[in-house]
Parts: C-alpha cells; structure tokens; sequence
C-alpha cells in the first residue's frame, strides 16, 4: 500500500510541475513583452526629445535672422528719415530759387537756366519722394509676409508639440494594449535575440521534461496496475492456501480479462474441493509444481520491476530537485529583470518629466520672444504710419508753395539788385584774401627740430658695449717667459686669475640683467596700470560722447522746431503786412 501511495504522489507532482513551467514561461513572456514596450517606448521618446531639440535650435535660428531684419528694417527706416531731411532741405533750396529765379527773369538768360535747374530739382524730389513711398509700401508688406509666416510657423510648431504629448500620453495609457514594437539598437537586438534564445531553451527543456514526465506517468500507472493485479491474486492465493477464504472474492479483486488469472482460480477451486472432500485427519493436498513455479516467476519479476521503478524514481527525484534549482533559479532572474524594469520604469518618468519641464521652458521663451516681436512689429508699423502721413503732408505743403511761388516772385524783385552788389564785394575781397594767402605763403620759413638729434644721440651713448679680447691676441702678446725668483706667476695662476675675473664679470653682468629685467618687470607693472588707466578713460569718454550726442540730437530737435515757429511767425507777419499795404493803398485811393 505504501508503494502504491507513493507513486500516487510523484504521479501528482509529475502533473503540478509543467503547470509551474507554463506560468513561469508566460511571465518570462509577459516581462519580455512589457522590456520591449518600454526599449520602444524609450527610443521612440529619445527621437521626440531629438527633434524638438531640433526644432528648437531651428526656431533660435529664426528668431536670430528675425532680428537681424528687424535691424536691416532700423537702419532703413534711419536712412528713410535721414533723406526725408535732405529732401526738406532740397525742397527749401528749391523754394529759395524759385524765389529768386522769378526776379532774375527781368536780367536775362541766367535768370531762365536757375530756373530750369530749380525745376529740375523739384522733378528729382517728386519723384525720390515717390520711390521712397513705394519701398515703404514694399517694406510694410513683406512686414506682414513675415509676420504671416511667423505665426504659422509658430503655430505649426505648437500643433506638433501637443500631437508629441497626445502620442507620450496615449504610450502611457496603452502599454498592455499596445503590440511587440521591435528596438532599432544593436546592443537591443542582440539582447533581445540572446533573451528569446534562452526562453525558448527554457520551452525546449521544459517541453523535454514534460514529455518525460508524461512518459514515465504512463509506465508507472501501468506497472502499479500490473502490481496491484499481481498482488491482489497472490494475497487471494495465499489467503486460499491458508484456508481463509470466505471473505476474499478473486472476482472483485481480479480483472476480468486475465486468462491465466482465470486458470489459477479455477487450480484453486479445485484445490479446495479436494481438501474439502477428504477427511480432516488426512493431510491436505499440496499446490502443483506448475503453479508453485508461475508464483515464484511472478515474485521474481515483481522484484526485478520494483527495483528498476525505485531506481527510476531516484532519477526522477533528482530531476526533479534539478528542475527545482532550475525554477529557483528563474525566479532569482526574474527579480532582477523585475528590479531592472523598475529601474527603467523610474528612469522613464525622470527622462517624461525632464523632456516636459524642457518643453514647457522652451514654449515659454518662445512666447517671450513672439511678444516681443510682435511689439517691435508694432511699434515699426507705427513708425511707418506717421513717416506715411509725414511724407503726405510734405506734398501738401509742395503742391501749396508751388501755388504761392508765382506771387512771391514780384516780392523779390527788389532784392536782387541788393545782391548783386553784395556779390561784387565778395568777390573784391576774395581776391584780396588770395593776395594775402601768397604773401604768406612766400614769406613762411620750414623750422627743424632738434629734440630727434639729441635723442638719438643720447639712446647711443647709453648703451656700452664690452669687448672680450680673443686668443689669438693673447698668444701675440705672449713673446718672452721668464722662469727666475722674481718671475711672474705662472700660467695657471694666470688662468684661476682669469676665471675669477671672468665670474666677476659675468656676476656683475647677471647682477645688472637682473636690475634691469626689475626694472622691465616695473615698467611693464606701470604699463599695464597706464593700459587700465587709459581703458576706463576710454569708456568714461565713449560714454560722455555718447551723452554728448543725445545732447545734440535734442538740441538739434530743438532748434529744427524753433525754426519752424521761426518761419510760420515771418509767414504769419508777411500777410500781416501785405494786408496792411493793401488796406493802406485802398485808403489813399480813396483819400485821392
């Protein structure tokens, strides 16, 4: 019974443990599905980040090139006003011409060819005005292209910057739904080849092991009924030899196909009528050698079939602590893959929030500077306007002077005797200023600096130079040696005495370049200070100039609106007058 109980037991383990291999196949399934969503998932981010990035640098550089017209613009608009002075100026010229053009008419020639000119050169206004007034319409609209197409742009940009979020969002709400996206990596490939490697080794063993289990199930259920068979008639003839047979049945323990089963049975009938039949002092039959021998065969191959079953069941053991190892073993993976998905899960949402604070930046500084151009825009299509209207109310005023120039010309009739005689003095002392211009050029005299000679000449008497004597000298000096008491030292006393006079040479010598390298270092320190000095004196005076010239355009605004009160008063006084002449000759007429 304990036999039978135990294999009973590993025939249930032997069916528990492929369902264990199937879900830890699923969940390695399941966290390979879930480690390739979230490499696509990553590398497809990483592109979105890559391109805005893009996008980004794109639109700095748009902004940069915006600006850059916007300066052109500036400087055009400064161009503008500085040829609408010159032509205010012409046309003031020109008036004054006109003015004497139509006194000079009585003269002659002259008179007509000032005129022409002075018409010329109202022709030449008119028609720089007008050129002026068509590149301004010109400027003003593609102005407004650029402001079109700045704004789709802009607007362009935006619309993809919210599909990126819809599509992050719609990756994040859909990562069950979502299928196996392939990583374009190499370093991903290959990991995920070497992982479905593995997982199908992993299947492979597994479906090996299943079907081995399912193998030996089969054997073992056969045996164990081929055993119990065996067993159940063995007992059911022992029990029949021992002569307890009433309540035992060999057809309730038997199956009903065994026909040799069938043959003992009808032996042990027989058997047992015979013991029945004979007297109780006589010995019972014995079992016939046949069935003595079929009982000892059946008893030696249920011993060989026990044997080879428990050495299949050590097998099994150790396969099965073998597949145990192995399941602990892919747990232990699967907690590092869990702990790396983890870690690349926390990764993800750093690098979501990273790209978002980045986004919501960058849209801001966008904004930022789309206000700011928009103010400029506005601010130079105002300019506009008003050089606009300036340059109407020029006209009006040209067309209104030429309209006066034809009764301004009896006015200046007068003067232009007075000028002509002006002119005459000019031109007599002109030529006065000439005679006096060569006398002084006759009488000048060239003077010559003698600061330079001096320089020079000191610079050359600073510098002293020291002249070694060479050997060829020493040895022609050298004629007669005396060798007595009183002789000199000999040569190498001269040549110690030499060398000392050397060190001390060049001693004193490395003494004085080390003065005067202190001496540069010195001179350089106070240079640099003098450079610095004069740095900040530079600045300080850019930055008096540059007030100075405010100063100056204020002052010359200034002076240009006093003028203008200046000639409206003398035209306001001129009527005056004129009316007051009229009234005057009316009154004498009518006093006549």
């Amino acid at each position: 019974m304990s036999d039978g109980l135990f294999s009973k037991h590993t025939a249930l383990n032997a069916g528990t443990i492929p369902a264990s291999a199937e879900e830890l196949s699923q969940r390695y399934a399941k966290l390979f599905q879930q480690y390739s969503r979230l490499k696509a998932q990553h590398a497809v981010l990483k592109k979105a980040v890559i391109k805005e990035q893009a996008s980004n640098v794109a639109l700095q550089g748009n902004v940069k090139e915006k600006e850059k017209e916007l300066r052109k613009l500036q400087e055009q608009l400064d161009l503008l006003s500085f040829h609408n002075e010159r032509l205010t100026k012409r046309i003031q010229a020109v008036q004054e011409n006109d003015q004497k053009g139509s006194h000079f008419s009585l003269l002659g020639g002259s008179v007509k060819k000032e005129l022409e000119k002075s018409a010329q050169a109202l022709d030449a206004a008119n028609f720089d005005l007008e050129r002026k007034i068509r590149e301004n319409e010109i400027l003003h609209e593609e102005l407004t292209e650029r402001q079109f197409e700045f704004t789709n742009t802009i607007n362009n940009l935006l619309k993809q910057i919210q599909d990126l979020e819809e599509k992050v969002q719609e990756l994040e709400t859909g990562q069950s739904l979502q299928p196996n996206v392939p990583s374009q990596d190499p370093q991903l490939n290959t990991e995920e080849q070497s992982l479905m490697q593995q997982i199908d080794a992993l299947k492979s063993t597994l479906a090996e092991k299943t079907s081995l289990l399912n193998d030996l199930e089969g054997n073992m259920q056969q045996n164990d009924a081929r055993l119990l068979s065996e067993l159940d008639s063995l007992r059911a003839i022992l029990l029949a030899k021992v002569g307890d047979i009433k309540y035992v049945g060999l057809n309730d323990v038997l199956p009903e196909d065994s026909s040799s089963l069938k043959e003992l049975e009808e032996q042990a009938k027989k058997y047992f009528q015979s013991i029945q039949d004979m007297i109780p002092e006589v010995s019972p039959i014995l079992l016939p050698h046949e069935i003595a021998e079929k009982l000892a065969i059946s008893h030696a191959t249920w011993r060989k079939e026990h044997e080879e079953i428990s050495v299949e069941l050590k097998k099994l053991k150790d396969q099965l602590s073998q597949s145990l190892e192995n399941e602990k073993k892919g747990q232990a993976k699967l907690a590092e893959y869990e702990n790396e998905i983890k870690q690349l899960n926390e990764r993800y949402e750093e690098h979501l929030s990273q790209v978002n604070n980045s986004q919501d930046e960058n849209v801001k500084i966008l904004y930022e500077k789309l206000e700011e151009e928009k103010t400029k825009c506005l601010s130079a299509e105002e300019s506009y306007k008003k050089t606009i209207q300036q340059l109407e109310e020029l006209n009006g005023k040209l067309e209104e002077e030429k309209s006066k120039y034809a009764s301004v010309e009896e006015s200046y009739a007068k003067k232009i005797q007075q000028l002509e005689a002006l002119n005459e003095k000019l031109e007599k002392e002109n030529t006065r200023l000439q005679q006096e211009i060569e006398l002084i050029h006759i009488n000048k005299q060239p003077v010559i600096d003698s600061q330079t000679q001096t320089e020079t000449i000191a610079e050359q008497n600073e510098e002293e130079k020291f002249i070694y004597p060479t050997k060829e000298e020493e040895e022609e000096e050298e004629v007669f040696v005396y060798t007595g008491m009183d002789a000199p030292p000999s040569a190498k006393e001269e040549k110690e005495d030499e060398i000392a006079s050397l060190k001390t040479f060049y001693e004193q010598k490395i003494n004085n370049l080390s003065e005067k390298l202190q001496m540069t270092d010195s001179k350089a320190l106070r240079f640099a200070n003098m450079y610095k000095m004069t740095k900040e004196r530079l600045a300080s005076e850019e930055k008096e100039k540059q007030l100075m010239f405010t100063e100056i355009e204020k002052l010359n605004k200034e002076l240009k609106h006093v003028q203008d009160l200046l000639a409206t008063t003398e035209s306001n006084y001129q009527k005056q007058i004129d009316a007051m002449t009229e009234y005057i000759t009316n009154l004498q007429q009518n006093a006549e």
